[in-house]
């Protein structure tokens, strides 16, 4: 009689824990796992901007000219994504960033300087993947240019007026 009884429970207690281990999964890869990254759970809705209402703002800590306008996320804080305005012949001074870096090219033709000095011309709808701590600089071409930024940590400049060769 005693082992039937002690069958019964450890068989219930069996399902309790299939079910719970069942749930516990379900929790973990639904809630603490997610699959959307960091900076989509952030912007959890549709952020629609058009180009007549962004709100520039001048760009600190680099000589007047490029404008920036922060189109998603708090850069201080974590991810974000940003249009930068060149004027025409801009010169954006160099600099490196500690988290990596990713540019489009909307508008305009630049050149994009590495930290070596060679240069490669870039026109519209380009695409710049820059590494992290990655010395560079950006000189925009006769037009004006209108470029998207991408960071996916909070955001730094850090100013880097010497070439690599003459550090």
């Amino acid at each position: 009689m005693i082992s039937k009884t002690l069958q019964k429970a450890r068989t219930s207690l069996l399902k309790f824990v299939s079910i719970t281990s069942i749930i516990l999964l379900f929790l973990v890869t639904t809630i603490l796992l997610p699959t959307e990254s960091v900076f989509a759970q952030e912007t959890n809705k549709t952020v629609i901007i058009e180009l007549p209402n962004f709100n520039w703002k001048p760009i600190d800590g680099v000589p007047k000219g490029p404008e920036v306008t922060v189109l998603n996320g708090n850069p201080s804080e974590g991810a974000s994504e940003m249009m930068i305005k060149l004027p025409a012949g801009y010169a954006f001074p160099r600099h490196y960033h500690s988290n990596r870096e990713v540019l489009l090219l909307s508008k305009g033709d630049l050149t994009y300087i590495f930290d070596n000095g060679n240069k490669l011309n870039l026109r519209t709808n380009s695409y710049i993947n820059v590494p992290r701590h990655t010395t560079h600089s950006l000189t925009c071409h006769q037009e004006a240019c209108l470029i998207y930024v991408k960071f996916d940590q909070p955001f730094d400049m850090i100013l880097n007026p010497l070439p690599s060769s003459d550090r």
